[in-house]
Parts: C-alpha cells; structure tokens; sequence
C-alpha cells in the first residue's frame, strides 16, 4: 500500500498529461484564421518560407513584404523579432509529421506545453509538494485560456517551457552537493533563460524568484560569484547579440513604442478594468478562480516562501510597464498563466488547511470543487468563440489564388492589414494598400485579391488593361498590369 501511495502522484500526473493533450486536440485541424490570426500566420508564415526556400535561423523572413509593421519598405520580407526557436521545431515537426503546415504548427505548441505542464509540476512539488503540483498542473492543462494558447502557432508555449525549465534547473541547485552538478545546473540553467530571452525579453519581469534562489544559495554555499557571473552573462549576452544582429534589417522590426503606453492608459481605470476585470479575472478565470487566487496570496508556501509572491509581483510589473500591449491583446497574458496556475493551487492548499473546526473538511472540498468547476465552466464560455473561423472567405480565396497564380505572384490581399487573408494565398504581398495603384505596381504588386467587392475593388475591375482572372460570389482575382506600359 505504502509503495502505491508512493507513485500516486505520478499516475495523476500522467492522467493529467493525457487529458491535458486530448482536450488541446480539439480543432487542432483548424486553418489559421481563428482568434488572433493574424500574429500566427506572421509566425507560421516565417516557418513557410524556411520549408520553401531553405532554413536560414539569421535571416527569417515572412510573405508579408509591406511597410506596415516597422513603417519601412520591406521588399525582403524580413521578420527580425523573436529568434526563431519556435520556427525550427515547427518546421521539424511538418517535416516528419506529414501533416499540412498549420497542423503542424499546432500540434507543435500543443507538445511544446505538455513540457510545461511537467516543468510546472516539478517546480511546485519542490516548493509546496507533490499535491499541490498536481493541482497546479490540473490548472495549467484545463484552464480554457491556456488550452486555446497552447495550440496556437505562437511562440508563447515554448517561451513558456524554456523559462520554467531554467528555473526548475535552477532550484534543483538548492540541493547540489558536488561542485561539477552545480556548475551544470548553472549552465543548462541559463542556457534555457537565453533561449526565453531570445523568444521574449518580456519573461526577465518574471526572473525575480532567480535572485531569491541564488540568495539562498549563496547563503547554503552552494554557489560562488564566479558562477553568479557566468550566469548571467550567458543569460544576457546571447539576446544582447540578437539585438544588435536584427538592428541591421530595421525594416524587419515592427515598431513596438506602442506596447508600453500608448495613449496613456497606463494605471488608468481603462487599464485595471481590461487587465484585472476583462482578462484576469473573466477570461481566464472565469469569475470564481479570483477567489482562489486570492487565497493563494494571502498565505505563503512554508519553503523557499517568497517565490509564489515574487512572481506575482512580476505580473504585476510586467502589466504596469507593457500597459498597452496587455490591454490591447490578450495573448500577452499568456505567459503569465503558469505563475497563475500555481496560486490557483497554493489558493486550494490554503483553504483545505483551514482549521478543520471551523472549517471542516466536508464543506471546504466540495466549496473547492464547485469554485473550480464554475471557474472553467465560465471561462470557457468566454474562450469557445476564439475558435471560430469568422471568415472562411479568406481561405477559399487564398486556395483560389495559390491555384491559379504563378508562385512568383506578387499580391494585394486587403484584410484591413490583418496578414491572415495574405497568408492563405501562399505569396508574398501586401495586407493592405499601403500606396496608390501605381505605387503599388511599382513595388512588384501583380495581382489584386479581395473577398468583398468594395469601393476600391469595383474602381481596379472598371479600369482598362486590370482584368478579372476570377470572379466569385464571395472574392475576386485581378491580374494588374500598368496602363503606362
């Protein structure tokens, strides 16, 4: 009995893994034209472009050649942002899957946050227990929020893998008793911080437990400044090089002066009501989890007790100073759900701990069991829609296009700049009209797709020498040729 009770949490872990992969199964088929579609098919679209023209990890570029994201022409189509990490596992994955390219990039992400999963699981089960690590990856794999952005084609799940990776790394350090482990333990450690950082700096809000840990390593002598040092520059000067590499193709770099305080939102009551009343406490979970979040912060873990609040404190830094971002798009929160999840656990800890005369355990359980079901059963009543395909239009015409146009197209696919119309056509082109007609020509443009006859398609279709290659009920292909010629 004692040797079942022993791998208990093991099965439940692998119980979870196996439910947490079915449920993220669902719509895993699904064309990139979902919630958010445009930034996956700005990343698909990069991983596209390897698989046809050969893997170049220095030089990603995408189908989207227009000025629209850095304000500058962009004939190359370069797309110089997070090092492609991601791209390289998804292309690996559509190589010996067989499967088409957006199932592909799915199911990437989907075993990319199963990693997660186990990470978390690990992390909490050193701090607080095995328990309680398996209700933090209950969290983690059925939150409804998390499901939809573990199965997207976005770099958040595996930013999300590095980062808990490296620190559970780095808590194993903590129990190091030989100098050759725990300078091991410093290396893979800060490898896999770089490579978080190399995806998205933003995860260095969340690294302030890392310098609780290696307080309390230092004070346990388990660690010298040397090592300090090391970590650090390896976590660091990767990302610094990055940077100063992609600073030579500023037309590949999106402006981003936007994401931190454009309009002034910042700590304004627009922001607390769209992070912490919209998102936090609708979206993601569901009304009823904020009563276990808040229980998860009103009391400490007994070990390594800052950590939990530290990372809140990271959330917190991380909403105040990318304000606009996280106010305007959802998927920013993203990489704040397994901080999340872990006060969602440490919250039903708490409450179970409650003094069992006043609170006995017949009435605390079932109340945890009600709240949580509630907080899912909410949550994915705001999520569901996200899976949506809104406009299917764009993908009969973008098949259309890649059917009937020449590989070397050059194409105008209006979507109001979303790049998801742009992708399905598998050219390289423009979301937009960025110029006049003329311009446009000019700059390569050599067809005109459109998936509603509006204003500005019905002018092209009236003009001399623009001729219809297909016209449909629901879009249009128009081959431009210069009156001038």
């Amino acid at each position: 009995m004692t040797k079942i009770k022993k791998f208990l949490p093991t099965i439940g872990l692998l119980i979870i893994l196996a439910l947490g992969l079915l449920v993220r199964l669902y719509k895993i088929d699904s064309p990139i034209a979902d919630w958010h579609s445009f930034r996956q098919a700005d990343t698909a679209s990069v991983t596209r472009v390897f698989s046809q023209e050969g893997l170049d990890l220095l030089h990603p570029r995408y189908q989207d050649i227009s000025n629209i994201p850095s304000g500058k022409e962009n004939p190359q189509g370069w797309r110089m942002v997070e090092f492609p990490f991601y791209n390289y596992l998804h292309l690996q994955v559509f190589n010996v899957s067989g499967l088409n390219l957006e199932t592909a990039g799915r199911l990437t992400s989907v075993l990319i946050s199963l990693w997660s999963l186990v990470a978390l699981y690990l992390i909490v089960k050193k701090i607080s227990g095995a328990w309680v690590g398996l209700m933090a990856a209950f969290f983690f794999a059925f939150l409804p929020f998390n499901i939809f952005y573990s199965r997207v084609v976005l770099p958040e799940p595996l930013v999300i893998a590095t980062f808990l990776t490296s620190f559970y790394l780095l808590l194993r350090l903590l129990d190091s008793k030989k100098k050759l482990t725990s300078w091991l333990l410093v290396l893979l450690s800060s490898l896999f911080l770089t490579a978080s950082f190399l995806l998205k700096p933003y995860t260095a809000f969340f690294t302030l437990p890392f310098f609780w840990i290696f307080f309390l390593a230092f004070k346990g002598k388990k660690i010298n400044i040397f090592q300090f040092i090391t970590y650090g520059l390896i976590s660091v000067t990767p990302f610094i090089l990055w940077r100063l590499w992609i600073a030579q193709y500023p037309s590949g770099i999106p402006a981003f002066d936007w994401l931190f305080n454009m309009d002034n939102i910042r700590l304004r009551p627009a922001w607390f009501r769209w992070l912490f009343a919209e998102r936090l406490s609708k979206l993601i979970l569901g009304y009823f989890g904020t009563a276990l979040l808040v229980f998860g912060l009103i009391k400490k873990p007994k070990k390594l007790s800052w950590i939990y609040p530290l990372w809140f404190i990271g959330i917190l830094i991380y909403f105040i100073v990318i304000a606009s971002g996280n106010v305007r798009h959802d998927y920013y929160q993203a990489i704040t759900t397994p901080f999340l999840c872990i006060l969602l656990a440490q919250g039903i800890a708490n409450i179970i701990s409650l003094p069992k005369k006043a609170y006995p355990r017949l009435i605390t359980i079932p109340a945890v069991i009600v709240i949580t079901l509630f907080s899912l059963a909410f949550s994915w009543y705001e999520i569901k829609g996200y899976y949506q395909i809104n406009h299917p239009t764009i993908i009969e015409a973008g098949q259309a296009v890649d059917e009937f146009l020449p590989k070397d197209a050059r194409v105008i696919a209006p979507y109001q700049g979303d790049t998801a119309f742009l992708y399905q056509t598998n050219r390289y082109g423009w979301p937009l009209m960025t110029h006049d007609l003329d311009q446009m020509i000019e700059l390569g443009a050599t067809h005109y797709v459109s998936v509603n006859y509006d204003k500005m398609t019905t002018e092209i279709m009236d003009q001399p020498g623009f001729e219809p290659i297909l016209i449909d009920p629901d879009f249009v292909i128009i081959q431009l040729s210069n009156q001038k010629d």
